[in-house]
């Protein structure tokens, strides 16, 4: 069975000497790539959640519907103007 071929890109950038070191303890060089990439996912997966809860959040919230409310009123007071 051949394995699936992955799309990858290089990316460059710095890391603290610190987690360099470690990450060269503890991770195989040949294994760096899936374990960063691992990483990344699943802080891109926490981040996305606490987006999506500050905006779930957000709705509940009277006062931001408000704010909100008056704002689209704001945006369309003068859109008959142009």
């Amino acid at each position: 069975m051949r394995k699936r071929q992955t799309t990858t890109v290089n990316r460059t950038f710095s890391l603290p000497l610190d987690v360099s070191e470690e990450l060269h303890i503890y991770i195989k060089h040949r294994d760096m790539s899936r374990f960063v990439s691992e990483a990344i996912r699943k802080e891109l997966k926490s981040k996305k959640e606490e987006l999506r809860q500050a905006y779930l959040m957000s709705n509940k919230d009277a006062g931001q519907k408000e704010a909100m409310q008056e704002w689209k009123e704001t945006l369309a007071d003068g859109s008959d103007e142009w």
